[in-house]
């Protein structure tokens, strides 16, 4: 029994950070707003960067690794 609790929390804990992971976790119900009293607009930070190439991957003349 007392496992069977434990496994039905373990579930309810999960269910509750994925659940407020996914709407974002915001306890705020209105949105924030400027100075001038317009609504301020959330910006993104979202990684931006390109794919990086590896280094000396098109390198023919490379010297042969130490012995």
């Amino acid at each position: 029994m007392k496992r069977l609790f434990t496994v039905v929390m373990t579930m309810l804990l999960g269910a509750t950070l994925s659940f407020g992971q996914a709407t974002g976790g915001s306890t705020d119900t209105k949105p924030p707003k400027t100075a001038s009293g317009k609504k301020a607009t959330k910006t993104s930070k979202a990684h931006k960067g390109g794919k990086k190439s590896k280094k000396g991957a098109g390198s023919t003349t490379a010297t042969p690794p130490p012995k």
